[in-house]
């Protein structure tokens, strides 16, 4: 694996960081774009992201920590980014609860807002599980030579890319989506899709997982964020759909000339 794509003596350029912060770039172009198609306040949106950025990896690491290792919680430890340590789900969660209070304290629309981030949110995932691998962290088990990969931390054999799996599967889902499109009624139907698919796919790749602990009934903490997540997709998904403010298209009322 490559964890340092460049070296100088003045600094290094590690390929975890460079392609989490060219996925996140990418993820907000995109968002951005949406909003602009939307005709909402783009500037808005912008700073939005840019808070939201120190809040996910605040939640990210968040998350890590308890996951992992609860045992060394503290501020000290928290802040110790150069020791390694992010959670996907930590970030969503809380860039989540982020967004909707910012917006809700801007009095923007919070549906049609998501819905321009879950069209940008997939390929950042893509571009950034790529550092995954690259890096050599958030491998899979063991697995035969034909399909697998050496990773300097797992040790000798090989084993799955799990990394490339997830950014194969946040691909998917980008098409997904992008069919999806058209196909739309409601405002928020689009992240809702997004975030559900996002957890159905991860639940199965997380059984091909290594180091990732078990917590309950043999399903790492991913898992069960998963199937949370899927069941709040299913309910949000509905009572979305019985929104008429929401519509995308308005439903008219049609009126009769006698």
């Amino acid at each position: 694996m490559y964890p340092i794509l460049l070296s100088t003596p003045y600094f290094n350029i590690y390929s975890y960081g460079l392609f989490v912060a060219l996925g996140y770039a990418v993820g907000m172009l995109i968002t951005l774009y949406e909003v602009k198609k939307e005709k909402l306040n783009a500037e808005a949106i912008f700073d939005m992201l840019l808070l939201q950025l120190p809040i996910g990896i605040a939640g990210s690491r968040f998350l890590f920590m308890v996951e992992y290792t609860p045992e060394k919680l503290s501020f000290t430890n928290f802040i110790s980014f150069e020791q390694g340590g992010l959670t996907f789900y930590g970030s969503v969660i809380s860039s989540f609860i982020f967004n909707l209070l910012y917006l809700k304290f801007r009095r923007m629309p919070f549906w049609r807002i998501m819905d321009c981030i879950g069209f940008g949110l997939p390929l950042g995932i893509m571009i950034a599980r790529i550092g995954c691998f690259l890096n050599g962290c958030c491998y899979g088990i063991q697995c035969s030579s034909s399909i697998g990969f050496h990773f300097r931390h797992a040790g000798s054999g090989f084993y799955h890319a799990t990394q490339l799996y997830e950014s194969f599967a946040a691909l998917l889902i980008f098409v997904i989506i992008q069919i999806y499109r058209k196909y739309r009624q409601n405002y928020g139907e689009v992240f809702m899709l997004m975030i559900g698919s996002y957890a159905f796919l991860r639940f199965f790749i997380e059984f091909l997982r290594a180091e990732n602990p078990i917590v309950l009934m043999g399903l790492t903490l991913s898992q069960i964020i998963s199937i949370i997540t899927i069941a709040a997709f299913i309910a949000t998904f509905k009572i979305i759909k019985k929104m008429p403010d929401l519509r995308i298209i308005p439903e008219t009322n049609i009126v009769s000339i006698k």
